[in-house]
């Protein structure tokens, strides 16, 4: 269950690369479409993004415990120990950021809720970033908290990819020119008169 937990952390890291390089596939387009116009296409999104969520906490919680297991062998001396706990320290996930995790994961049950989380992120990309920069974070405080950061990535990632209900984009992300805003260049009339 180690290797699997590595596993995982590396496939996170490659999913927006898979995302961005499979986007092209007619199914994938198909599937977007529907989750533009049907709910139980959006069902279905958040049911996936939940078996996800309970997927990394389950090898999470098999590592960790193999980990506790392999320290509090009998036959391992008090230095083997030392040596294996600062080798897979990273790996034993802390108990309250477990049940943070299992929570975050509870809400996602209900469709009304994932909903609205996805689309208020989707929708407020400040608030987007900043649970972005908060992820990244996390792991630099304490690495045993990597499976709240996992969580955090996959709702990201979800919010990223769920799109506004019947294609309509919301007022506030309309599109306007970063570029002009920041420099504080404004439009001015050609018109002498005005």
């Amino acid at each position: 269950m180690i290797d699997a937990k590595l596993i995982i952390v590396f496939l996170l890291s490659a999913i927006p690369f898979l995302i961005a390089s499979s986007w092209r596939s007619k199914r994938l387009r198909r599937f977007y479409e529907g989750m533009k116009r049907s709910d139980n296409f959006r069902k279905f999104f958040t049911l996936m993004i939940l078996m996800g969520m309970i997927l990394i906490q389950f090898v999470d919680f098999h590592a960790s415990t193999e980990i506790a297991r392999m320290i509090q062998d009998s036959s391992v001396t008090s230095t083997e120990a030392a040596k294996m706990i600062a080798i897979y320290a990273p790996l034993m996930t802390r108990p309250y950021a477990t049940l943070l995790a299992a929570a975050v994961s509870l809400s996602f049950f209900s469709y009304r809720w994932a909903d609205y989380v996805l689309t208020f992120l989707h929708d407020y990309p400040k608030l987007f970033l900043a649970v972005a920069a908060v992820s990244m974070a996390i792991p630099m405080v304490s690495v045993r908290y990597l499976i709240v950061t996992e969580i955090m990535y996959i709702i990201l990632i979800a919010a990223y990819l769920y799109p506004d209900k019947n294609g309509r984009q919301t007022p506030r992300l309309r599109l306007q020119w970063p570029l002009r805003n920041l420099l504080g260049n404004k439009r001015t009339s050609t018109n002498p008169s005005v």
